[in-house]
């Protein structure tokens, strides 16, 4: 048996079928387009006991089949080093720190991103005698869906920084001690008392009898 639609019904059809479509799909989020630099001036500065800091500068972001790093819409080069021109402070008359980035990566594996960042300082005093190195490394990691790309990186590699300031700050102050100056000195020893003086003695008083 045929069913008949009435006029009515055969214009409201296309319109039903719409709407039930729109229930079956959920709009995408709206892509980001805010990502402001991430600078670190606002925390304490770690002090060196050195004259300048150099960048070394010689580090390339990795490419790859699963490399998102280069999705960041801030420049992960850039905030490392800045990083460390916001945080490391020389205050010495002599010596070098060399900022060096070892490793800056986020991958993306099927629902899951991973990401490290590894960074070196290393010092040296005026006359070459004396040196040392500290390395800090941070790693990140994030299951799920991925619906804005340069999003998701901005935000894993934010979070990584966060951490990055805090490995940062304990290595160089466990591996490098004498090189991180204190932001107060110990007080000096207080005085020793001065010893009291003999009283005067009155040269007309008798003297005591002798026994």
């Amino acid at each position: 048996m045929m069913l008949r639609l009435t006029r009515r019904a055969t214009l409201l059809l296309p319109l039903l079928v719409a709407a039930c479509g729109d229930d079956d799909e959920v709009p995408a989020p709206a892509a980001r387009h805010d990502f402001p630099p991430l600078r670190y001036g606002y925390l304490p500065p770690i002090k060196l006991n050195v004259q300048r800091l150099e960048m070394a500068g010689d580090f390339t972001l990795p490419t790859g089949a699963d490399e998102m790093i280069g999705f960041s819409p801030v420049d992960p080069v850039d905030t490392l080093d800045a990083m460390a021109r916001d945080r490391l402070k020389p205050v010495a008359q002599n010596g070098i720190a060399s900022f060096s980035i070892l490793t800056a990566s986020i991958t993306r594996r099927r629902d899951t991103m991973n990401g490290v960042l590894a960074v070196r300082l290393d010092v040296h005093n005026g006359d070459n005698t004396a040196s040392g190195y500290a390395e800090a490394h941070v790693t990140a990691t994030h299951s799920g869906t991925v619906s804005d790309q340069r999003g998701a990186v901005y935000d894993m590699l934010k979070s990584m920084m966060s951490d990055m300031n805090v490995e940062l700050e304990y290595q160089l102050r466990n591996k490098l001690k004498s090189w991180v100056a204190d932001d107060q000195a110990a007080p000096p020893p207080a005085p020793a008392p001065a010893p009291s003086a003999p009283e005067p003695v009155d040269p007309s008083a008798e003297p005591p009898p002798r026994s």
